[in-house]
């Protein structure tokens, strides 16, 4: 059992750094347009999981104060132990909870200052009850020019071609369906969120992350960040609810098709995009 475990910690952490590699090339445009010119900048990075992506993305000299929050108290703590230190900071937060904002604050006001120049969200929107509420939340924590740079998922724009027995929207119908893996539309919503939360200037940077016929590893990339999850999605789902009849067959549609589905991605004559909004806003207007 403990082997299995380690196993499938190595399989997580095998897959973070692909998905990190594939996320770092889609953002790097934005942060560096963002970046150039300034120096002495704060940032704020929600969602920082164990700190791996937001030490690789805020390392640069230009910055000089990166507070990451997490829900996962373990995936803190380990972040703390690998990436801690005068400039990185880590906390366990909840974004939903009523003391959000006050407990923002406090924290903020202890480490150095309460407002941020960049405020980073990369697939968090997705898991809420109600993304609007923190970004109007957000607002108030944003420097007069500071940005707000988001990344979420927008899968009714992923494609693949050739795709005849139309095994990638079956995929996706099943991953719109599973619970851990949120809304998978919060790209597609973005934009309207902020507009009617008030922040200017927003600008779409990324609308997905594709591979061409010959580009071999990057679609074993995307396989691997996009598409290998939801297996073992499936089987927590039925270890909670063996009875249920919709994980049965989403069980036996990828036992039938998930193979098939791999091999025509990565086939030498498909393309393949996965739909996915990088997006960037300025200053709430006032």
């Amino acid at each position: 059992m403990q082997s299995q475990l380690v196993f499938q910690e190595k399989k997580e952490r095998e897959r973070l750094r692909i998905q990190n590699k594939l996320l770092s090339q889609a953002e790097k445009p934005a942060l560096e347009h963002f970046f150039n010119g300034k120096s002495e900048l704060s940032v704020l990075d929600i969602g920082c999981n164990d700190g791996n992506r937001t030490f690789q993305r805020f390392s640069d000299q230009r910055v000089s104060r990166v507070i990451g929050l997490e829900y996962n108290q373990e995936l803190v703590e380990k972040a703390h132990r690998q990436y801690g230190d005068s400039k990185f900071y880590f906390y366990q937060m909840d974004v939903e909870s009523q003391s959000f904002s006050e407990d923002l604050q406090k924290l903020a006001d202890a480490s150095g200052g309460r407002e941020f120049d960049l405020i980073c969200l990369s697939f968090v929107l997705m898991h809420l009850l109600d993304g609007e509420k923190l970004l109007s939340t957000l607002a108030h924590f944003l420097k007069k020019d500071g940005v707000i740079f988001i990344t979420e998922s927008n899968d009714c724009a992923s494609t693949l071609v050739p795709d005849e027995k139309n095994l990638l929207e079956q995929f996706l119908d099943i991953l719109n369906q599973d619970k851990y893996a949120g809304r998978r539309d919060t790209g597609a919503r973005v934009s309207g969120w902020l507009a009617d939360c008030g922040y200017d200037h927003i600008h779409v940077w990324c609308q997905g992350i594709s591979a061409g016929k010959e580009e071999l590893e990057r679609k074993k990339h995307i396989f691997q960040t996009f598409f290998s999850y939801l297996p073992e999605d499936v089987e927590i789902l039925l270890a909670e609810e063996p009875d249920n009849r919709a994980y049965q067959e989403w069980q036996k549609w990828l036992v039938e098709n998930y193979e098939g589905l791999r091999q025509q991605i990565l086939s030498k004559d498909s393309e393949i995009t996965m739909g996915m909004q990088i997006l960037s806003c300025e200053k709430v207007s006032l």
